[in-house]
């Protein structure tokens, strides 16, 4: 099963999920703590809390201007740190306790860390090339792909 996400334009979630808190770090960015808990079966949950923070990412970010559109087309033009913290088959009666202790200990342990003056020209620089690796394989993919469907139809018809 794919990670859940909060919605945005272009996707929505499987189920729906919560903002329960929005935390404004020293650096200026905005964490976002989300609640997609669900019911899994009976009186049994998954308690699932997101964090995340999200960053416009700008066009000098990019090594060329057809990537940074591409990105716009396919992400938005934004960036995300997402961490997700999972529990299942949590009693029905436990779920908010659970998910009150994921925040919690999450926060106390990353706030430093995200907080830091330079996280997020390094989550930028980091999401980037990852974006533009992801798109150097796909188009390498591609051009596999044509030359093997070329080879095929010259093939296709000789005699053996």
């Amino acid at each position: 099963m794919a990670d859940w996400v909060p919605p945005t334009k272009g996707k929505q979630p499987r189920w729906p999920g919560q903002l329960v808190e929005s935390v404004t770090l020293e650096n200026g960015l905005i964490l976002e703590i989300w609640d997609y808990s669900r019911r899994l079966a009976g009186d049994r949950w998954l308690v699932g809390m997101l964090a995340q923070i999200k960053v416009e990412a700008p066009p000098e970010a990019f090594s060329h201007e057809e990537l940074y559109q591409s990105f716009l087309e396919e992400e938005e033009g934004w960036v995300y740190y997402r961490h997700r913290k999972e529990r299942t088959f949590i009693d029905e009666r436990e779920r908010e306790n659970i998910f009150d202790q994921l925040k919690r200990r999450f926060l106390e342990v990353a706030v430093g860390y995200l907080s830091h003056p330079s996280f997020k020209e390094r989550l930028i620089a980091a999401e980037v090339a990852l974006y533009e690796r992801r798109k150097r394989w796909e188009e390498e993919i591609q051009k596999k792909d044509s030359i093997l469907e070329r080879l095929e139809e010259e093939w296709k018809n000789r005699p053996l």
